[in-house]
C-alpha cells in the first residue's frame, strides 16, 4: 500500500514538473519585463486602468501570454504591485491560462471552431461577472496605486535586472503558490483510483458537468493538455458541458492561483469568488451542451482521456517503484526540451541571488549610473522594450506551432517508427510498453492534423475522419493492453495497422 502510494505520486509530481516548466519560467520572465521594463504606472496604462475596458484588456492580453494556471501566478502577482484593477488581474489571471496562440490552434483543429470561439465567448462572461463582482465590492484606493519605482538604467544592467528579478521570484512567495498547486494536483492524482473516470462525462450523464467540476478544480492541466482533451471528447461523444467545465476550472484555475486571491484579498471574498466562479462555469456548461454537441458521432461510451488525472496504477499490480521510474524516465524523454533544465538553474541563481542579496543591494545598483552618451547606443523607451518583449513572447510561441507541429511528410517520417512500436509491442504483449507507444501514437495523429490546419488553414473531412478511425482503433487496442486481452490484442493491432496505413496515404496525398 505503502509503495503504490508513494510510487504513484511520484510519477505524477514529475510529469506535473516537466509539464509546467516551460510556462512557469515564461511567467517570471514575463512578470519581470513588466517590472524592470515597463515599470507600474504603464502596466496600468495598458491594462486600461482608467477606463471601463480594464476588464476586456485583461481578457484580451491574457489570450495572447503563453502561460498556464501556474506560470500566471508571478505575473498577476506583478500587476496587483502595480496597482492593475482587482477586476483586471482576475479576468487576466483566469484567461490567460486557457487560450494562447498555441492551444487555440490545437483546439481549433480538433474541435469544432463554433465550438472553441463559442467557449472564448462564454470564458469572457465568466470573467466579466467575476472581474465586476472584484471592482465593486473589491475597489482599488487611490493610496493603494504604488508611486513609480525608478526603472534600472538602459542598457546591460536592464538586462541584468530582468534575470535578477525573475530568478528571484521563483524563490519567494511565488514559489509557495506554485507548490501548492502541484501538490493539489498530486494529491487528487493519489486519491483517484486508476480509470475511475473513464465513464464519469459521457453524454447521457446529467451530472457530467458537475462531476467534472468536483474534479478539475484541484488538478493543474497546461492550456495544451487541456485542449487536446476536449478535442478528444468532441470526437468521442462525451459531455460538451464537462468539456468546457475542465477548460475553465482545469486549465483556468488551480488551488496555487485560488489561495494567493484569498491570501491578497481575504479569505470571505475568496469564498464567494469560488462559488460564483463554479456556479457560473456549470451553469454555462449546460447551457453550450446541447447547442455545441457534434452530430454524426457515436459516443465511445468511455475515454481514457482523463487517466493523467488519476492514479498511474492498478493497486493489484506489482512492482509500482520500477514502473514508475521507468515511466518518469519515458515522460522526461518525450517531453522534456530543456526547460526544466532552465527552470532548476533559475531556482539556484535566484537561492544564491537571495542570500547575497543580504550584503549587496543589487536593485539600488541597477537604477544607479546614467545612460551612455555613445551615438552608438540608442536609448530605446522602456515601455516600447516592454511592449516588444511581450509581443516577442507571441511571436515565439507561433513559431513555437510550427517546430511543435512540423508539415505531414516530416511527422509521417517519425510517426512509422513509432507506430510500428506500438503494434509490436502489442503483438508481443509486452503490455508496459505497448501502452507507452499507443499514447505516442495518439498525441503524434493529432499533431499531423495540426500540422496540416497550420500550414493550409483548413483540414479536409477525409483527412480528418482517416485520423480519427486510427484513433478509434487505438483506443479498441488500448483497452486490449490494458485488461491484457491476448484473445483480441493481435487483432486489434492489425486493425491499427490498416488504419494508420489509409491514414498516411490521405495526409501524404
Amino acid at each position: 500500500m505503502f509503495e503504490y502510494f508513494i510510487a504513484g505520486a511520484g510519477l505524477r509530481l514529475s510529469q506535473v514538473i516537466i509539464y509546467s516548466s516551460l510556462w512557469i519560467v515564461s511567467g517570471c520572465l514575463i512578470a519581470a519585463v513588466f517590472r524592470c521594463m515597463v515599470g507600474a504606472e504603464k502596466t496600468r496604462r495598458i491594462f486600461a486602468n482608467g477606463s471601463r475596458w480594464g476588464v476586456a484588456a485583461g481578457w484580451l492580453i491574457g489570450m495572447l501570454l503563453p502561460v498556464c494556471s501556474l506560470g500566471v501566478i508571478p505575473i498577476v502577482r506583478e500587476l496587483h504591485r502595480a496597482g492593475v484593477k482587482r477586476g483586471t488581474i482576475v479576468a487576466f489571471g483566469l484567461t490567460a491560462p486557457l487560450f494562447n496562440p498555441m492551444s487555440v490552434l490545437y483546439g481549433l483543429t480538433l474541435s469544432d471552431p463554433i465550438a472553441i470561439l463559442s467557449f472564448s465567448l462564454c470564458a469572457l462572461v465568466i470573467v466579466s461577472i467575476l472581474g465586476s463582482f472584484w471592482d465593486r465590492f473589491l475597489p482599488v484606493s487611490e493610496e493603494e496605486i504604488p508611486v513609480d519605482e525608478k526603472l534600472p538604467v538602459p542598457g546591460i544592467k536592464r538586462t541584468i535586472a530582468v534575470i535578477y528579478t525573475a530568478s528571484r521570484e521563483l524563490v519567494g512567495p511565488t514559489m509557495v503558490y506554485i507548490l501548492i498547486g502541484i501538490c493539489g494536483s498530486v494529491m487528487m492524482a493519489v486519491l483517484l483510483p486508476k480509470g475511475c473516470l473513464q465513464s464519469q462525462v459521457e453524454r447521457d450523464n446529467i451530472f457530467a458537468p458537475i462531476v467534472m467540476a468536483v474534479m478539475a478544480t484541484p488538478i493543474y492541466s497546461t492550456p495544451l493538455l487541456a485542449m487536446s482533451q476536449i478535442g478528444g471528447m468532441f470526437q468521442h461523444g462525451n459531455s460538451i458541458g464537462a468539456a468546457f467545465t475542465l477548460l475553465i476550472l482545469g486549465a483556468g484555475a488551480n488551488i496555487g492561483l485560488i489561495c494567493w486571491f484569498g491570501r491578497t484579498y481575504g479569505i470571505r471574498k475568496v469564498s464567494v469568488f469560488c462559488l460564483l466562479l463554479v456556479t457560473i462555469t456549470v451553469g454555462l456548461a449546460y447551457a453550450v451542451d446541447k447547442p455545441l454537441y457534434p452530430k454524426g458521432i457515436e459516443p465511445a461510451g468511455h475515454s481514457h482521456a482523463f487517466d493523467v488525472y488519476t492514479h498511474p496504477f492498478f493497486m493489484e499490480s506489482q512492482g509500482h517503484f520500477d514502473v514508475a521510474l521507468r515511466k518518469a524516465n519515458d515522460f522526461y524523454v518525450a517531453n522534456e526540451a530543456g526547460s526544466t533544465f532552465i527552470l532548476l538553474g533559475m531556482i539556484l541563481l535566484g537561492s544564491i541571488l537571495s542570500i547575497v542579496g543580504r550584503k549587496v543591494d543589487f536593485e539600488a545598483w541597477f537604477v544607479r549610473g546614467v545612460p551612455s552618451e555613445s551615438r552608438f547606443d540608442i536609448i530605446v523607451p522602456g515601455w516600447i522594450l516592454g511592449v516588444v518583449s511581450v509581443a516577442g513572447l507571441v511571436v515565439a510561441s507561433v513559431v513555437g506551432c510550427y517546430l511543435y507541429y512540423p508539415a505531414p511528410d516530416d511527422l509521417l517520417a517519425d510517426f512509422f517508427s513509432v507506430h510500428a512500436e506500438t503494434v509490436l509491442t502489442s503483438k508481443t504483449q509486452d503490455w508496459e510498453a505497448a501502452e507507452k507507444w499507443i499514447a505516442y501514437s495518439d498525441d503524434l495523429s493529432r499533431r499531423l492534423e495540426v500540422g496540416v490546419f497550420l500550414r493550409h488553414g483548413s483540414l479536409d473531412e477525409f483527412k480528418s475522419t482517416k485520423a480519427k478511425l486510427y484513433r478509434e482503433k487505438l483506443d479498441a487496442l488500448r483497452e486490449s493492453v490494458e485488461t491484457k486481452n491476448v484473445e483480441t490484442v493481435g487483432a486489434n493491432a492489425m486493425a491499427v495497422q490498416e488504419a494508420y496505413r489509409r491514414m498516411s496515404d490521405a495526409f501524404r496525398d
